[in-house]
C-alpha cells in the first residue's frame, strides 16, 4: 500500500550520508555510475550533514540534497557535548525519517557515518530496499548498528563485520581511474621533472600537521638530494604556520625545481599517478586511490580515527608490499627519510591492476555498487540497462 505523502513518479535512489570526503567521493561516483547505467540524475537525491562539504560538492556534481543536522558522539561519555550532539542527532533522525515516508525511493544506499543515519533509519521502518556500503576495514557504527537489515552490504575487504558482504572494493573518482590510465603522460601534463624521484605529500583537505611537521624538518637533507622532487600539499588549516622556504641549493636550482607546496590540490589523482613515493594518512578512499593508481606509501594512520580503523585500512595496503605503516607518535622527520629510502628501492612493486584487485580500490568499484542498488531496489526506470554479472558474494 502507498504511503501517503509519498512520490508516485518514476523510482529513485536515496544515497546516505556524506559530512567528509571519505564518506561523500564513494557515494558520488555510485551516483555517476548510475547514471551511466541509466539511471535519470533527478532520480538521485543525496542526504547529508549541514556540517560538512555536502551543501557545495553534491549539487556540483549535478544531483539535489537534504541536509541535516546533528554530528557524531566525541567519545562514549556522558558530557555537555555529546548531550547536545544526541538531541541534534535525534531531530535529524526524525526528519530522516519523515524524508523516506514522502520520497518512498525504491533503495536507500548508505555511507555510513552519523550523516547516514537519519535516512537508514528511515529506510528500515518503511522497508525501504537497504544496501550498505562500507568504506573502511573495520564498518562504522552506524553501518553495524542497521546492516542486520540491508539486503546486501558491499565492502572493500572481507572482515568489515558486516553481514552479507559483498566485496566489490571502495568506490572512487572517475578523476582516479583517469589518472590511473594516463600514469605515463602524468608528470609531462603537470610540469614536473621526467627523470626526477618524485614524493608526493599530503594529509587530506585540512593536512595533517605530523606529516607538515616532519616534511618541513625534513627539508634542509632533502635538498643535498640529487633528483629529487618534493610535491606537499599542505592542507588549508596549516597553510599559515609554513615555514620560510628552503634555501637554495648549492647548484643554484630555485627551490620550486625541487620542493613545491600547496594549500590544496583538487587534481591529486595527477600527482599520485607522477610519484614514486606518497606519505599520507590511510583514510579509505586515500587507500582506495593508492591502490587504483598503484602508488608505494608511507602510510601515517591518524591515531584517532574511529575504531582505530585507519590502521586496519593501511595494514590491508602494506599486505601486499605495496605500503609501509608508521605510528603517528614515531612519524617524525628522521623516521620518514628513513622509510623513504625503503620506499624508493620498491618502486611500483605490483601493476596497480594486480594490486586494486588485491586490497581496497578496483577500477570498476563504482559500477559493481551501482549494481548491487539495482539489483536489490523495488523498481528500476525503464532506461536502466541491467547487468548480469553481479559481484561476487561472500558472507561471514
Amino acid at each position: 500500500m502507498a504511503i501517503p505523502g509519498s512520490i508516485p513518479n518514476a523510482p529513485s535512489v536515496l544515497i546516505a550520508g556524506g559530512g567528509t570526503a571519505g564518506h561523500l567521493m564513494p557515494g558520488l561516483a555510485v551516483a555517476s555510475a548510475l547514471t551511466e547505467r541509466g539511471w535519470p540524475s533527478e532520480g538521485i537525491h543525496f542526504v547529508g550533514s549541514s556540517r560538512g562539504i555536502d551543501a557545495q560538492i553534491v549539487p556540483d556534481a549535478g544531483f539535489s540534497v537534504t541536509l541535516l543536522g546533528g554530528r557524531g558522539l566525541t567519545a562514549r561519555r556522558v558530557n555537555l557535548t555529546n548531550a547536545r550532539a544526541a538531541v541534534s542527532l535525534a531531530w535529524a533522525t526524525v526528519r530522516g525519517i519523515a524524508l523516506v515516508r514522502r520520497r518512498r525511493p525504491a533503495a536507500v544506499l548508505s555511507l555510513g557515518g552519523y550523516a547516514a543515519l537519519p535516512a537508514t533509519v528511515g529506510a528500515v521502518i518503511w522497508r525501504v530496499p537497504l544496501v550498505i556500503a562500507e568504506q573502511n576495514a573495520v564498518a562504522s557504527a552506524t553501518n553495524r548498528l542497521l546492516g542486520r537489515f540491508a539486503r546486501a552490504a558491499a565492502v572493500p575487504v572481507r572482515g568489515t563485520g558486516l553481514r552479507r558482504e559483498v566485496v566489490t572494493g571502495n568506490p572512487v573518482r572517475p578523476a582516479v581511474v583517469e589518472a590511473a590510465l594516463g600514469a605515463g603522460d602524468a608528470r609531462a601534463q603537470l610540469g614536473w621533472p621526467a627523470d626526477a624521484t618524485v614524493v608526493v605529500a599530503f594529509g587530506g583537505s585540512l593536512g595533517s600537521f605530523r606529516i607538515n611537521t616532519a616534511v618541513w624538518t625534513a627539508l634542509p637533507s632533502l635538498r643535498d638530494r640529487d633528483g629529487l622532487f618534493i610535491y606537499h600539499v599542505v592542507g588549508k588549516r596549516d597553510w599559515a604556520e609554513r615555514p620560510p622556504p628552503p634555501p637554495q641549493r648549492p647548484d643554484g636550482s630555485r627551490v620550486c625545481d625541487w620542493y613545491r607546496a600547496v594549500p590544496f590540490d583538487e587534481q591529486l589523482p595527477a600527482a599520485l599517478a607522477a610519484a614514486d613515493v606518497a606519505i599520507c594518512r590511510a583514510g579509505a578512499s586515500t587507500v582506495a586511490e593508492l591502490s587504483v593508481i598503484g602508488t608505494p606509501a608511507v602510510l601515517v594512520p591518524l591515531p584517532i580515527a574511529t575504531n582505530d580503523h585507519q590502521r586496519r585500512n593501511a595494514e590491508e595496503l602494506a599486505a601486499t608490499g605495496a605500503a609501509r605503516v608508521v605510528a603517528d607518535a614515531e612519524f617524525d622527520a628522521e623516521r620518514m627519510l628513513a622509510e623513504l629510502e625503503q620506499m624508493l628501492e620498491l618502486r611500483r612493486p605490483l601493476r596497480p591492476e594486480r594490486l586494486s584487485e588485491e586490497t581496497f580500490g578496483r577500477r570498476d568499484s563504482a559500477q559493481r555498487v551501482a549494481q548491487l542498488v539495482i539489483q536489490h531496489s523495488s523498481a528500476v526506470p525503464g532506461s536502466v540497462v541491467h547487468e548480469d554479472r553481479s559481484p561476487r558474494k561472500h558472507t561471514t
